[in-house]
């Protein structure tokens, strides 16, 4: 098989997977909050944030598995691969260990700091021990998640992920039935996470029946390998956290905690927009990676230009159409009493349309080429501008004020890997930009405006705020209205070319052959 087809393989799966990752949630979480509550629901987004910090003190050792694992697997360098898979998943086993320790030992501490209601103590303490378990299985054997993605077989991870993703809806359904509350939605977790790993690993023997976990191929120069590269992604890693997570933890402190669950409501719809364009950004890591470890330097050129109009094409319509009916979204979604949602939003997508376009092309490849050094200086970037510009708004601005800080340092560092990544592939910026960006750019404006008026139109016949059916029927109205207008006009405008065009048909026959 195969590179081209590895990667459509991969890519159709995993997209299957992650429309089932992101509808399952969008499904359940309406009914989550029904049962819970918008103070427990902040609780959990709260606890959640509280265990991903453990993650930040890694030192980012994980980003280099990719690189170094399909660099050894590549090359055949048996002993190599064997000395760096036990190395990493003897660090991370130490690693969560201690962390998970420390997080029971504190466990009491963090929930004084989130302004839990006194009677609510109980329950908050066992639903952050049982997050800690979670959070040891699945860090501890990540690496196998790394094996999988490095020798290009992350179809067998999506597929993994959508059975568990079934697995959890229905045991979160069925908990939540039972009275157990929020900690039935974390012992959800806890099963599928742990069924999940077992599955993972079990692929990885099968797939790599020469790999061999030993003791004694704990080594020295690994760890210096995965700590030389990790270090400098680690502040990325810092100014992810901080842009999904710090806002909550400074509106916990300064607010309500129901302004915790507005922010985070609004927050998972832009991620959810980040879904579509992922599924390229996704292959693109291992890609690069063995492009690198055959030394096949043109390839890897081409490969940013391919990202970036890729990357661009999905990612400006999905984010355009949330901005647009953003309104319509949350009321579909949530019902009544989110508007305040809609207006974060809107401020977020601008965030996300910056850094999908502009950063992830190159934070795809080049870190994977055993370059970090330019997505740790967009975390510099994103890190110190957050942490200043969100404080002083969210003081004095509140919720709003948390909404613009994300989004300003996500701008202004987003410019910065484009520029430096551009610089990289010498490409004239200016050239590069008229080339790959503005057709899409106008082609989507003009889309937006036609399909918000065509929502306006139906509002004339039939308000879509009457109740949730109504809006998804505006939703799908303008939504078949926009798309079928802007891949009209892509097609049309001669955007893609005759190269682009045969890969969309291999993958459009991967999905026709699947049905």
């Amino acid at each position: 098989m195969s590179l081209t087809e590895r990667v459509i393989k991969n890519t159709f799966y995993h997209l299957v997977s992650q429309i089932i990752g992101f509808i399952f949630p969008l499904i359940i979480t309406p009914y989550i909050l029904s049962k819970i509550g918008e103070t427990q629901f902040g609780i959990y987004a709260l606890v959640l944030g509280f265990i991903g910090t453990f993650g930040l003190f890694d030192l980012s050792v994980s980003t280099s598995f990719i690189k170094f694992i399909s660099e050894y697997y590549n090359q055949k360098k048996n002993d190599e691969l064997n000395k760096f898979i036990s190395t990493g998943l003897g660090l991370y086993i130490s690693f969560s260990l201690l962390f998970t320790i420390i997080g029971f030992v504190f466990t009491d501490y963090f929930v004084t700091l989130i302004n839990v209601p006194p009677e609510l103590n109980v329950m908050a303490i066992l639903v952050l021990r049982i997050g800690l378990l979670v959070f040891f299985i699945a860090t501890s054997f990540t690496i196998f998640v790394s094996i999988l993605i490095s020798i290009q077989k992350i179809y067998l991870t999506s597929i993994n992920g959508i059975v568990m993703g079934l697995l959890n809806l229905i045991l979160t359904i069925l908990f939540l039935n039972l009275g157990w509350g929020l900690t039935g939605i974390l012992y959800s977790q806890l099963i599928t996470v742990l069924l999940s790993t077992v599955i993972n690993i079990i692929f990885v023997y099968r797939s790599v029946p020469e790999l061999k976990i030993r003791f004694k191929y704990l080594n020295k120069v690994s760890f210096k390998n995965m700590f030389s590269f990790g270090a400098q992604m680690q502040v990325s890693r810092l100014a992810a956290f901080t842009s999904e997570k710090y806002d909550e933890f400074l509106l916990a402190f300064f607010s309500v905690l129901g302004n915790v669950t507005f922010f985070n409501l609004a927050g998972r719809i832009s991620r959810l927009g980040r879904f579509l364009p992922f599924q390229i950004f996704q292959q693109i890591a291992p890609v690069a990676a063995e492009l690198n470890a055959k030394g096949e330097k043109e390839k890897l050129a081409q490969l940013f230009e391919d990202a970036t109009k890729y990357l661009s094409l999905i990612t400006l319509p999905v984010f355009t159409f949330i901005f647009i009916f953003a309104n319509v979204i949350i009321f579909a979604w949530m019902g009544e009493r989110y508007e305040l949602t809609s207006q974060i939003l809107r401020i977020l997508v601008i965030g996300q349309i910056v850094n999908m376009i502009f950063s992830a092309p190159g934070n795809a490849i080049i870190p994977n080429i055993g370059i970090p050094k330019y997505s740790m200086h967009e975390g510099l970037i994103n890190l110190g501008l957050n942490l200043i510009i969100s404080f002083f708004l969210i003081k004095y601005y509140g919720i709003l004020g948390a909404a613009i800080g994300n989004t300003t340092a996500i701008v202004i560092s987003s410019v910065y890997v484009f520029y430096v990544s551009a610089k990289f592939y010498k490409l004239n910026i200016y050239t590069f930009l008229i080339r790959d960006y503005l057709k899409p750019i106008v082609i989507v404006l003009l889309c937006g405006i036609v399909s918000f008026f065509t929502l306006l139109l139906f509002e004339n016949y039939y308000n879509p705020y009457v109740n949730r059916f109504t809006a998804f029927t505006a939703l799908i109205s303008s939504g078949l209205v926009f798309v079928s207008l802007y891949v009209l006009t892509i097609f049309k405008s001669g955007y893609l070319k005759e190269r682009d065009k045969v890969l969309l048909g291999k993958f459009l026959n991967k999905i026709i052959l699947k049905k």
